[in-house]
């Protein structure tokens, strides 16, 4: 893969959305729609936004940066690697099965608790596993950004991700509820059919790319230990007659005769590999990693669900206010020593996650006793293996940032609603569809387009359609838009490029799309 190409890739995306701002008018609409003059992005603007990006969305590149740091911790631990090979071995000659499963769980933790950007904290485990288990980087992204987008399509209870679409529609998470299961399941199994007739055909082999210096730093020879250095080190010393000669030839033979491999084959046999083993490879327990990783996962799943207004359940902001007022000798002692936390049910990637995620990395620390050196050292790797794909995902956040500042997508929007009257299945999913390119948020996907959508369709019984048309397209739009936070990341992550990925998932999207339609199609019969 040629260097830094999902960068380029948003790099044009961006230049290329800032053209649209010279091209079509701008577009407003408060209580009517109010059509003006083009208001052109300049090339001081185009350096401006990512800064305000970063200042909107910082939190993103937050959380993923203490997702690298934790990882980065974690790999200086024998357990992690340990952890990994268990599941690898325990799956041998069944990995169609924890495929299947770990999309499934993906799928179903994202549909129900809308963690779509939370759940990035699981993907560099699941991507180890998958890639040691023989698999290529395509059948790992597809795992993790499949499934993802799988859940958010088909969003059942999950109000971090539609909210405020719900809201603005006056409709609730319980609306179309059956349809969106349905979506779920659908997108569930293409996914699996997708992954394991595509492995069937690929397991054990690799995704052709280029090796770079990025590729050779994800693979660090020196520290991966390989068995047959053991035997090497127990062969007698060779006499000084034979030592120079033994010498010349080592260079240009291997093992057994064969030619030895240069340091551009090596990496290249090792292109799949992305988990540095630790120094140390003495067996450690592995439990309580495990209980540590999923103590996070499940803190994050319940700490964003909204408890109250679903189910009325206030038990998480009734145990936080008892334990941050509860007084010793008159002072409030826990609520000091916590600082300004939210309860269960209210937390966010700026504050609480990132958080949560650095205690479980230095508890993970403490607990196999970590050298202190290697604790910097791992918070340092980590830091720089997720630098990539944190400033990818911000990038991301950039189109966003065009769009709102020069509107003109409304007007694209209101072109293709005119088209028809009332409501139209196929140019109201066309209009989702560009709005979650240009939004990488479904909420301002929500905020930009919809207000319009309820000045043409006066029908408020036709509203649990249209959530659901911006719901699942917003979804699957995930899945390919080069806006997309969830895919770009992760493709970056992975060294694969976009247009690898575009080859390989086209014939999904298409199919889910068409199937979309037709459930469209169905509901609005209905």
């Amino acid at each position: 893969m040629k260097k830094h190409s999902i960068l380029k890739v948003l790099l044009f995306t961006i230049v290329a959305v800032a053209i649209c701002s010279w091209i079509f008018p701008s577009t407003q609409f408060t209580d009517t729609l109010v059509e003006g003059e083009r208001i052109q992005a300049g090339l001081f603007d185009l350096f401006a936004y990512p800064g305000i990006a970063l200042q909107y969305f910082g939190s993103i590149l937050l959380f993923v940066l203490t997702c690298g740091i934790f990882y980065g911790v974690a790999y200086r631990t024998s357990a992690y690697h340990q952890l990994v090979e268990r599941i690898v071995d325990g799956f041998k000659g069944m990995e169609y099965l924890f495929l299947s499963a770990i999309i499934i769980l993906i799928s179903v933790i994202v549909s129900v608790t809308g963690i779509s950007i939370p759940i990035i904290f699981v993907f560099p485990f699941v991507i180890d596993v998958v890639i040691k288990m023989g698999y290529n980087r395509l059948v790992a992204a597809t795992v993790t950004v499949g499934s993802t987008v799988a859940g958010i399509a088909g969003t059942t209870l999950g109000t971090m991700t539609t909210s405020y679409m719900n809201q603005m529609l006056g409709l609730t998470a319980f609306d179309e509820m059956i349809s969106k299961v349905i979506i779920l399941v659908i997108f569930i199994v293409l996914l699996i059919a997708q992954v394991v007739l595509y492995s069937k055909k690929t397991k054990n082999s690799t995704v052709e790319v280029k090796e770079t210096p990025k590729e050779e730093a994800m693979v660090e020879p020196e520290k991966v230990v390989v068995k047959e250095s053991k035997k090497v080190a127990k062969q007698p010393a060779k006499s000084k007659t034979t030592k120079k000669s033994t010498k010349s030839t080592t260079k240009s033979t291997g093992k057994r005769g064969r030619p030895a491999k240069n340091s551009a084959a090596m990496a290249k046999e090792n292109s799949e590999t992305l988990v540095v083993k630790s120094k140390s490879e003495k067996k450690a327990n592995i439990w309580p990693f495990a209980i540590i990783f999923d103590l996070v996962l499940i803190c994050m799943a319940i700490s964003v669900f909204d408890w109250n207004g679903l189910f009325e359940i206030s038990w998480f902001q009734d145990a936080t206010e008892a334990v941050t007022t509860y007084e010793i000798f008159g002072f409030e002692i826990f609520g000091k020593l916590l600082g300004q936390v939210q309860a269960f049910g209210q937390w966010s990637l700026g504050i609480e996650i990132p958080a949560l995620i650095m205690i479980a990395t230095i508890i993970l620390a403490l607990v196999y006793r970590v050298k202190w050196d290697d604790f910097i050292d791992g918070i340092c790797d980590g830091f720089k293996r997720a630098i990539e794909p944190a400033v990818v995902i911000l990038l991301t956040y950039v189109v966003l940032v065009v769009v709102t500042y020069h509107p003109f997508q409304l007007t694209i929007a209101k072109f293709l609603l005119d088209l028809t009257s009332g409501i139209n299945v196929v140019t109201m999913t066309l209009v989702s569809l560009l709005s979650s390119f240009f939004n990488v948020d479904l909420t301002y996907v929500t905020q930009s387009t919809l207000p319009y959508v309820q000045s043409v369709i006066t029908d408020s019984s036709l509203y649990p359609l249209i959530s659901v048309i911006f719901q699942s397209i917003y979804g699957l739009a995930l899945l390919v838009a080069p806006t997309s936070f969830i895919l770009m990341g992760t493709l970056s992550y992975l060294n694969v490029s976009y247009k690898q990925w575009l080859k390989f998932i086209w014939k999904l999207f298409l199919t889910l799309l068409a199937i979309l339609v037709v459930i469209f199609l169905i509901i609005l019969a209905l």
